[in-house]
This record gives C-alpha cells, structure tokens and sequence, in this order.
C-alpha cells in the first residue's frame, strides 16, 4: 500500500497562510498537511498575535506529528529553532515528503541535506499559476499587513513579473 506524502509545515508559513485567509493553498498540495508538535506549540504560543493561525493548529485541522527521532533533532538544534529542527528531522524520517519552510537557515540546511521544500512566496506563486488564486499584488500586501511578513521590493517586483502582473518597465 502506498503511502501519502507528507506536506510538513513550519511555523510561518502556517502563521502567514492562516492570517490571510488562504490555509487552502497549503491544503491543495498532493499529501497530508502536518505539521510536529513544536510547530504546534509555537503557533499556540503566539495565539495572542495571530488567532488564526492558533485556531488551525489546535482545531486538528493538521496532523501533529509525534517528534523526531531526537537525534535528529537535537542535531538541527544547534543551529535552528525547535519547529524547525523537528520539520526536517520528520522530512528526514518521512521520504519524499515535501517542506514548507521560510527560515533561510532551515532552507539551507534542508538544501544540504537534499530535502525538498518551499515557502510561503512559492505556495502562492504556484497557487497564482494554476488559478487557485486571481492576483498576487494583493495577497501580498495582506501578508506584510496582517501576518507581518517582510519582502523585499526587488522579490516582490520579480514575483509579480513572473506572475504576469507587472513588467520589467514598471517601477515602484
């Protein structure tokens, strides 16, 4: 019996999905969305800020992985937050299952250890291509505005120039 890829989820992309609204961009992934424990904890822990995105992660909305095997992730520790030391240690113990990761460390270590992965930017640019969602600008001012996310301008500009949105010729 084949099993179903996983989809695990960090913090942020959690946090940023939820916060405006497009959760069902992560859930149109091929796989199970889950996420591990210390995503769930994290995102509990700033239920203050963002109540959305607490309200997924207790609701059972994800599977909550059971943790890592804890040398894993006592290893990615070193260098990463607890969420994401126990995303790729479960991706590590999971094979062919698929990050959503934003953390630029958690990116390069997942790079290094050939995990496969992406981020709340690539979830919604591929999310813009196959119509899922209508416009990109938009989506990515409710980012910065309610889940407090940083772009730069030059990646928004590239972003919504792949999209199709803007031109090379258009500026700020």
């Amino acid at each position: 019996m084949d099993q179903e890829r996983l989809i695990i989820c960090n913090t942020s992309p959690l946090i940023n999905l939820a916060e405006i609204g497009l959760l069902d961009v992560l859930e149109a992934l091929p796989g199970e969305v889950c996420i591990p424990r210390g995503v769930r904890d994290e995102v509990m822990s700033k239920s203050g800020l963002f109540a959305k995105a607490a309200l997924a992660a207790g609701s059972g909305r994800f599977r909550v992985l059971p943790l890592a095997g804890g040398l894993l992730v006592r290893s990615f520790s070193a260098t990463l937050h607890r969420g994401e030391a126990e995303c790729l240690a479960a991706s590590m113990e999971h094979s062919g299952s698929l990050l959503i990761l934003d953390d630029l460390s958690a990116r390069a270590a997942a790079s290094a250890n050939g995990l496969p992965f992406t981020g709340t930017l690539g979830l919604l640019a591929a999310a813009k291509a196959r119509g899922q969602i209508a416009e990109l600008a938009p989506v990515l001012h409710q980012l910065r505005t309610k889940a407090r996310f940083w772009i730069s301008s030059q990646l928004e500009r590239e972003l919504l120039q792949q999209a199709g949105e803007v031109t090379g010729a258009q500026r700020d």
